[in-house]
C-alpha cells in the first residue's frame, strides 16, 4: 500500500492511476490523521495501544508537507514505483519513507518530523560538501 498526501489535485490523481496501474493500493492522508499511528493507517494488525502525551499532538496549525509512505511493498515493486513516479514527471516529493519495525507505532506526526529533520540533515550536508568544494576550486 502507498499512503500519500499532496495538495495538488493532479497530482493526487497521477498518484492514484500509477498506483492502479501497478496494482498497489493507494490511501490519501489527511491531516485529521496526524495523531493516528502510520501502521494504523495502513491497516497494519497488531499495534500497541496509542497513548500521546499532549506535546508530541500535532499543533492546530500545523501545515502538513507532502508525504508518501510504503508499506508491504517489494524492493523491486518499490524501484519500479519511483522509476516510474520519475518518468512520468511528478514533482518529487521530499518526504518519503517504508513503514518498518521501528517507525509502525509512531504517528504520522512524529513520522513526519523525523524525516523532516534528517532531510534538513542531508541538505545540510549536501551544502556543506558543495560550499567546501567551491573554496578547493
Amino acid at each position: 500500500m502507498i499512503l500519500y498526501y499532496v495538495q495538488d489535485e493532479k497530482k493526487k490523481i497521477q498518484m492514484e492511476v500509477l498506483g492502479m496501474s501497478m496494482s498497489i493500493a493507494t490511501k490519501q492522508l489527511k491531516p485529521s490523521d496526524l495523531d493516528t499511528q502510520v501502521g494504523t493507517l495502513a491497516g497494519l494488525k497488531g499495534a500497541p495501544p496509542l497513548d500521546i502525551p499532549q506535546e508530541e499532538k500535532a499543533p492546530a496549525i500545523f501545515c502538513m508537507p507532502e508525504i508518501i509512505i510504503f508499506s508491504g511493498i517489494p524492493d523491486k515493486k518499490l524501484d519500479e514505483f519511483l522509476f516510474s513516479y520519475k518518468k512520468v514527471g511528478l514533482s518529487p516529493t521530499k518526504l518519503k519513507a517504508v513503514i518498518t519495525p521501528k517507525n509502525v507505532s509512531w504517528t504520522l506526526y512524529h513520522l513526519i518530523g523525523e524525516l523532516s529533520l534528517e532531510r534538513a540533515q542531508i541538505e545540510g550536508t549536501v551544502r556543506r560538501l558543495s560550499e567546501a568544494r567551491k573554496e578547493r576550486e
